[in-house]
């Protein structure tokens, strides 16, 4: 996935996300109706309510292997894998959704479900409610703090369909791990985690939001038959503050990928001989298909991420559908 302005990308990752809804440390984003756009920071204790995130517990209320030695960044993502193997094989088979869900739910005192919300993009009523289903039929136990029981705020997510059955930060690590890894092993979990990246509000703290940046990030400067031309007006009106290049960058990957994947077609996006680079006609639907998925995504205010002046006359543009113009001429 090389392009000749690529260089910048591997230091934009190693930039927190900035400006975008950070998450003060002890805090999570959680899913609130009372909030104005769905989502609220909250502290891991919430002592006054007697709610306390499962990042903290000392006993979580379902069966799991965590060890109670795990730091809290540890336990979230043992708590959030373990939650997710216990929902998932209760799932019927023929789910033909595609997409993403999130799920928080709180378990009282007395180990009842309460405070369900799940969330899928796109949105589906039928897997939403599956998925409700099987979680209220679940045999939770009550969560406890330093021996004392409370109530237990959890979180997991899908991704249906998905090239494993893992979180994200577990992918990662055995990714990492790998000592000679290929691009073909791992091209549909990018994909994966690029359609992710666009399917939830912008959480920068979040374990998995950082554990697919990453993976999409760590192929950026390898050699994967692709090109991502991260150029022309559009790029530069985009601004670094928010990490909104390098989202166009993981948009175009995505856009790509899905070519590749779900239509077999290849846009490689290389240089060729006797044609202008900018021109070429694999450069400008890959530009152009990056760009619409941007534009949909932090159109979307409650994704957090705020646009310049420079975005929103292409957001305008994309609206009225005179996106390519606006891009091109």
């Amino acid at each position: 996935m090389k392009d000749c302005n690529l260089y910048i990308l591997p230091f934009l990752l190693l930039i927190p996300f900035l400006g975008i809804g950070q998450i003060p440390k002890g805090h999570f984003l959680d899913a609130d109706k009372t909030a104005e756009r769905g989502y609220k920071v909250k502290p891991f204790k919430q002592e006054k309510e007697g709610i306390y995130h499962y990042a903290v517990l000392t006993k979580l209320p379902f069966e799991n292997n965590c060890s109670p030695e795990l730091s809290e960044k540890e336990q979230i993502s043992c708590s959030e894998q373990s939650l997710r193997n216990l929902i998932y094989p209760n799932l019927p088979s023929e789910i033909g959704f595609k997409g993403h869900v999130y799920v928080h739910l709180t378990i009282t005192e007395d180990s009842k479900v309460t405070d369900l919300t799940v969330s899928s993009y796109p949105k589906s009523e039928s897997i939403n409610k599956i998925i409700s289903e099987v979680i209220t039929a679940i045999k939770f136990r009550p969560g406890e703090f330093n021996e004392k029981v409370v109530k237990s705020r959890l979180w997991t997510s899908f991704t249906f369909p998905s090239s494993s059955n893992e979180l994200f930060s577990v992918s990662l690590a055995k990714m990492q791990e790998d000592e000679y890894p290929t691009y073909e092993d791992y091209e549909n979990l990018i994909f994966d985690a690029s359609q992710y990246i666009f399917s939830n509000p912008v959480y920068p703290n979040g374990n998995e939001f950082k554990s697919a940046t990453q993976i999409v990030g760590f192929w950026m400067n390898k050699e994967t038959g692709m090109g991502i031309p991260t150029f022309g007006k559009f790029y530069d009106a985009l601004t670094n503050e928010n990490k909104q290049q390098f989202l166009y960058a993981v948009a175009m990957i995505n856009y790509g990928l899905d070519q590749k994947i779900n239509h077999n077609r290849i846009l490689e996006c290389k240089p060729k001989d006797g044609q202008k680079y900018s021109e070429q006609e694999d450069v400008k639907e890959v530009q152009l298909g990056g760009a619409k998925i941007l534009l949909e995504f932090i159109g979307n205010k409650e994704n957090n991420v705020p646009m310049n002046s420079k975005t929103k006359k292409f957001y305008k543009a994309y609206k009225k559908g005179m996106l390519e113009e606006q891009l091109f001429n």
